[in-house]
């Protein structure tokens, strides 16, 4: 941390990352403040509801909705707030994807504009929120994160070599 350069490295890296995961809602009005914005919104959003990533059939265009192997996995998924209310009592894992429950109501206001930006997602997200939904019509406060889980152990050693 005290190395010369170190934060200004990382402050880079930040906003680095920060451009990559806006990348797809840039845009170029004659109004900066207008166009910050938009970036600003889609990154809160994401960081609260989630960026999802399409696993499994990666090299198709198919959606969840076409084929059963178009897995989602939404990175960065988890609880937020202000930590000094109860409420909001949450951690965050040191994992590479960040990922935890969610609350019900923050995840799905949140990843209202999923499919748009992400078509292959088809009706993911509609399908786990109305299963969700109780008999009687009451949501659960939170959201667990969705797992995968690899039939074959030897692949998953394989596909963990390359992440």
């Amino acid at each position: 941390v005290t190395a010369p350069g170190f934060v200004k490295s990382k402050f880079e890296r930040a906003r680095s990352m920060i451009n990559e995961l806006t990348a797809g809602v840039e845009t170029k009005t004659v109004k900066p403040l207008f166009d910050g914005t938009v970036k600003q919104m889609f990154l809160d959003n994401s960081l609260r509801g989630g960026i999802p990533t399409i696993m499994g059939l990666v090299d198709s265009d198919a959606t969840y909705d076409e084929d059963s192997r178009v897995k989602v996995f939404h990175s960065f998924s988890r609880i937020h707030g202000d930590m000094e209310r109860d409420y909001n009592a949450f951690k965050i894992d040191a994992t590479y994807f960040s990922q935890g429950p969610g609350n019900y109501r923050d995840v799905a206001q949140n990843r209202r504009n999923d499919v748009t930006f992400f078509p292959r997602m088809g009706s993911f997200d509609i399908q786990m929120f109305l299963s969700y939904i109780q008999a009687d019509g009451y949501e659960p406060l939170t959201v667990e994160a969705v797992v995968y889980r690899f039939a074959d152990s030897d692949k998953a050693v394989e596909i963990a070599k390359n992440v």
